[in-house]
């Protein structure tokens, strides 16, 4: 029997990019003649005629699965919504930009086949795009790897094949706010990787504003590692040994030489303001945690689907 393997896409007013991905998605899977694709598109409420686009082409191709989610849910919710949703062998996960070319995806699925890895991971080992942001994210998967108790795959934007034994057990762990690539580590699955060239955003809008990356970043660390909370109780600790031990030596000095020394204002304010930086800053870590342990006890369903078509489901 042929194996299935489904497409997973998550969406969002990508109407300039998603007629040429369907067209390149359909020329890549030509070849792979053994196994049945499906190609699941995740609309998340998008107001550019995406959504229109993807029902068009559902109708002349069955392999087209289609979800609609009833409002942005963001992406870090709808990714992980649409790549836990189908049932197959195997789930792809695919951006809509282009960047990451789906050509590499017969390539995945025969890694995937000769070995006994869970899950083969795409990785950037260079960008077409903006050199400084490329930089800015091997700094970052540099200190998440570093942070992580558990070993990390890095300059991964998910894109990948997922078998279905790790989709399975996704479901039963991810919340409402999930980091689905480092969730994959840290369960234990086996993992590789197949390096790639990233290409540019030649059309559209991206829209990985600077927040959306901030808040994906913290995610990942605070979603990984508790050595922040560590680093925190160390610095606390050794600057409140250093703050005792100089207050004492400030003491002792002033009891013996009374005239001659004086504290000085500018000592005084120079810690002052140290100490404060420090305790502000802890305080907006442990603030960071707190944010996301509370967003994850409301638990909240990862989207509300307002639609969906032709997305495999086993009874």
């Amino acid at each position: 029997m042929k194996k299935n393997i489904a497409i997973c896409i998550p969406c969002y007013n990508e109407i300039d990019n998603i007629e040429e991905l369907y067209l390149r998605i359909c020329s890549a899977i030509k070849p792979c003649r053994d196994y049945n694709f499906s190609i699941i598109f995740a609309d998340n409420s998008s107001t550019d005629g995406t959504k229109e686009f993807i029902e068009k082409i559902s109708n002349h191709d069955d392999r087209i699965g289609y979800i609609n989610n009833l409002s942005n849910f963001g992406f870090v919710r709808s990714s992980a919504n649409v790549l836990i949703a189908p049932d197959a062998d195997a789930n792809i996960f695919l951006l809509a930009d282009l960047q990451d070319p789906p050509e590499l995806i017969p390539k995945l699925i025969k890694k995937w086949e000769e070995g006994e890895d869970h899950v083969i991971f795409a990785t950037r080992k260079s960008s077409k795009e903006s050199k400084i942001l490329f930089i800015f994210k091997k700094i970052y998967y540099s200190l998440l790897s570093k942070l992580s108790d558990y070993k990390m795959v890095r300059d991964t934007t998910g894109f990948g094949i997922y078998d279905k034994i790790v989709i399975l057990n996704l479901r039963k762990v991810v919340d409402s706010y999930p980091f689905i690539k480092g969730l994959v580590c840290a369960i234990g699955f086996k993992w590789s990787t197949i390096p790639y060239v990233s290409s540019e955003r030649r059309k559209g809008k991206s829209k990985a504003s600077l927040s959306l990356l901030v808040d994906f970043g913290v995610l990942g660390i605070v979603t990984l590692s508790r050595k922040p909370m560590r680093i925190i109780n160390i610095l606390g600790f050794s600057l409140g040994s250093f703050s005792l031990i100089l207050s004492m030596i400030v003491v002792l000095t002033k009891l013996l030489l009374w005239n001659s020394f004086a504290f000085g204002l500018a000592m005084l304010s120079t810690s002052m303001l140290f100490l404060s930086g420090i305790i502000l800053f802890s305080i907006g870590v442990i603030g960071e945690y707190i944010g996301f342990i509370n967003q994850r006890s409301l638990r909240l369903p990862l989207v509300v689907e307002g639609k969906r078509i032709n997305v495999p489901k086993n009874d």
